[in-house]
């Protein structure tokens, strides 16, 4: 879980703990982000970077729960759909019907 606020000088720390529980993983990652405060593009960027390495490596990383001001960055960049759950093949999705 990642926590508190980060930014330029506390993403690099997210980073490192990340990239660890990444290389240690078979599959990927979930980061769980409902604890962030604060989180600005240099944390954003860092998850992409982290992204990057894990595609490199046939791995994923997945968002789980993000707090609204994570939400709000990954919305207004369109990022948010880069860490979703995969959906497994063979299986439609169907959007949900508006009322």
């Amino acid at each position: 879980m990642v926590n508190g606020e980060v930014d330029y000088e506390t993403a690099p720390v997210m980073s490192a703990v990340l990239r660890d529980a990444l290389r240690d993983s078979a599959e990927g990652v979930d980061v769980d982000l409902s604890a962030v405060r604060f989180w600005d593009c240099a944390a954003l960027n860092a998850l992409l970077r982290l992204r990057r390495e894990a595609l490199a490596h046939g791995k994923t990383v997945i968002v789980r729960s993000p707090s609204r001001t994570a939400r709000r960055v990954l919305d207004l960049t369109g990022t948010a759909r880069l860490f979703r759950p995969p959906v497994p093949e063979g299986r439609a999705v169907t959007p949900p019907s508006r009322p």
